[in-house]
């Protein structure tokens, strides 16, 4: 089985020891929480959880304030080979584990925190400054002392500034008001001193607000004369200037320094705080507590050694509704684990539904090798993934050895292409000499789907590998709906629909096979007797099955799976009439829609071929310019050769991985699988810098 079975786990036990039965739990790890409606508080955990939460603020303000990504970068690890190694961490019980955070954060995260608020109040003031500087550009030559402006006992006496072309209209609306004009250094301001009585102030601030203009105040606490004040501004600019760059310079120096246990804190309390939230509220009464979850069939023993000191109970699931809600835990090998990604970007697969893991693992190589074949491409991609895979964490590191896995597939492929970089392996050092030498036994395989001169012949041949596999794809896609159908027990369907799909899809697979065989002659199938064998059905047959045999046996077999298809589709439509098909549309369906569904899908494998052709054309052009532009004794030449092997790599190796998975998405999955199902959550969450040891009591 490649999804796990699962059993419902139970604990009882007192409400207050629950903290002790997370500690445990967390031990355990591979306990799925089935939550309860119970509004019931366990103050015990709300407390460590409470703790828990503020630990992990603190060190996450400090994170991001840092601006420390929680994962190393793709272009970290490529340029600079960053590595965080796991740090052991011995927990007896979450409780401690708690109280040694709240000790050990203040050492790791005070200095940095307080550094963090100096640039921030640095920065602020900056600001602050900043703004008081632009507004007193255009007057810090003015020599005028502001400090006793403003609305008096009999006067009125204040400093406004505005556009130089705005003076004429002003001077024409303050009539009678005397004013000092004063010419700045910008042309286009003037700034004016407005000497007014005190009952004129409300028309004089009525004027300059109709030309966006307020009296000019210089912020208490700076001179109040405006050149004085800008000097000081300048000087405090300068200061704080410096002492920003010396804070950012011992914050880098304190990123780079504290990243490992930053890191592994943050997680720690991230940890702690995850599992106290899915725990926090278990089922049962005021005093004893009902803690219930998935667990895997074959870790039973486990279960019951960690949780013995309470009541626990490990039985079957038979309640309908914990049966249909529960999770899907995969189980698969360390190779097939590899392509679980792939299958979670369609969906985790539902009860009843195969893993499609195993199928993705076994075709994808292929898939990518005969699109992206290349030897010398293959290897250099198999690196760059061993790296990601060695270096990276998490996610990082799983996506890595799919790519690794894709390189070496595209490698071995290489060799059956016969190339390497676009040259012909078995002409370049040292490989002529072994293929001609110990190796040349077998040395038949290099080349063996060559497309390198890009002939006719070439061409057929890749095509009609790409279409063999898309049909080994197709079939087992329609095997795994028959098989689906016949577990959730709708025979009828199975029987009247998904079987004649597949015979449907077989016999005009063998019509397109007797097309080639006859070469081309499709108009002329049926009325001349065609002698020539057809491709893959003559070998598994027999020299018997020729073209003029194997069409007129195909037809008939088409003609009557529609007919059967036809049948079930109007049972289905009239069983289910809220459906809305009725017995017209369900024969347009086949007669149209499923006998093209059948041939676009197999066409659509030629990707795989035509993928390959390209590869190879662009190759050859590469290849060709730096032939032409001298070789290796040309510094084009070089380049050419260097820059066009690293942008086919990057460009094709892209688009190749694209078709990869569109032919899983939209040719395999869409014939059986829906998936959404809910994964299967650890209480514990993946740990990318600390491993968990657990003291034995």
């Amino acid at each position: 089985m490649v999804v796990a079975d699962l059993k419902l786990g139970s604990i009882i036990l007192p409400r207050s020891e629950t903290p002790q039965a997370v500690s445990r739990l967390a031990e355990f790890e591979w306990f799925h929480k089935i939550e309860t409606e119970n509004d019931i508080v366990t103050p015990e955990i709300d407390d460590l959880l409470l703790r828990a939460q503020k630990i992990y603020q603190s060190v996450d303000d400090v994170v991001k304030g840092l601006q420390i990504p929680l994962q190393v970068g793709i272009m970290e690890i490529l340029f600079k080979g960053t590595v965080i190694k796991k740090k052991q961490y011995e927990i007896e019980e979450l409780e401690t584990m708690i109280s040694d955070l709240e000790t050990k954060s203040p050492g790791v995260i005070n200095n940095a925190a307080q550094l963090l608020d100096e640039a921030s109040t640095t920065q602020r003031a900056i600001e602050e400054y900043s703004t008081i500087k632009e507004t007193l550009d255009v007057v810090k030559k003015l020599n005028v002392d502001l400090g006793g402006f403003g609305l008096m006992r009999y006067f009125y006496t204040n400093l406004f500034v505005i556009n130089s072309s705005e003076f004429a209209e002003v001077s024409r609306s303050l009539e009678g008001v005397t004013i000092y004009k004063y010419d700045l250094e910008s042309k286009d301001k003037t700034a004016l001193i407005i000497i007014s009585s005190a009952d004129d102030s409300d028309r004089v601030l009525k004027v300059f607000r109709g030309f966006n203009a307020n009296p000019f105040v210089i912020p208490a606490g700076l001179p109040q004369i405006p050149s004085q004040a800008y000097s000081l501004i300048e000087s405090k600019l300068a200061e704080l200037t410096q002492k920003q760059k010396k804070t950012d310079e011992q914050i880098a120096g304190l990123k780079k320094s504290l990243r490992r246990d930053i890191l592994s804190l943050h997680e720690s309390a991230y940890m702690a705080k995850e599992v106290l939230e899915t725990l926090r509220k278990p089922g049962g009464t005021k005093r004893f507590a009902v803690i219930q979850g998935y667990i895997p069939k074959n870790m039973e023993s486990k279960f019951r050694e960690v949780t013995k000191q309470w009541m626990s109970v490990v039985e079957d699931l038979t309640d309908p509704k914990l049966i249909q809600n529960r999770p899907t835990l995969f189980e698969n090998k360390r190779w097939v684990r590899t392509f679980e990604v792939i299958t979670q970007s369609q969906g985790i697969p539902r009860r009843g539904e195969a893993d499609p893991t195993p199928m993705i693992s076994l075709m994808w190589p292929i898939f990518y090798g005969v699109m992206f074949a290349d030897l010398g491409h293959g290897l250099l991609l198999m690196g760059l993934g061993l790296l990601f895979k060695v270096k990276g964490q998490g996610t990082m590191s799983k996506w890595g050895m799919l790519i690794a896995i894709s390189g070496a597939s595209a490698a071995v492929a290489g060799v059956g292409a016969g190339e390497m970089f676009g040259f012909h392996i078995d002409h370049l050092q040292p490989f002529e000499d072994i293929l001609h030498g110990p190796l040349e036994p077998v040395s038949w395989l290099v080349g063996v789907i060559s497309v390198a001169e890009l002939t006719f012949e070439q061409v057929i041949t890749i095509l009609k590998v790409s279409i063999f596999l898309g049909i080994i794809h197709l079939v087992w896609a329609f095997i795994l709906r028959i098989k689906r159908l016949r577990k959730e027990g709708h025979k009828q369907m199975m029987i009247l629909e998904a079987i004649p799909n597949l015979t449907l899809y077989g016999g005009i697979v063998v019509i397109m096979m007797c097309a080639i065989g006859s070469s081309y002659d499709v108009m002329n199938m049926y009325s001349r007797v065609h002698n020539e064998p057809v491709p893959w059905v003559t070998v598994f047959l027999g020299d018997w099955a020729t073209v003029w045999i194997v069409t007129r046996i195909a037809v008939v077999i088409v003609l009557g799976s529609m007919a059967v298809m036809m049948v079930g589709g109007i049972l289905h439509a009239k069983h289910h009439p809220e459906d809305g098909g009725s017995a017209a549309n369900v024969v347009m369906e086949v007669l149209l829609g499923k006998t093209v569904e059948c041939l676009a899908h197999t066409i659509s494998y030629a990707r795989l071929g035509i993928m390959l052709l390209v590869h190879a054309a662009l190759l050859m052009t590469v290849n060709n310019s730096f032939a032409s532009l001298g070789g290796w004794s040309s510094p084009g030449g070089i380049a050419m050769i260097v820059g066009g092997n690293l942008g086919i790599m990057m460009i094709e190796g892209l688009i190749v991985y694209i078709q990869s998975l569109r032919l899983h998405l939209y040719e395999f999955f869409t014939k059986w699988y829906d998936g959404g199902a809910q994964p299967f959550r650890q209480v514990v969450p993946e740990m990318l810098y600390n491993q968990l040891i657990w003291k034995k009591k």
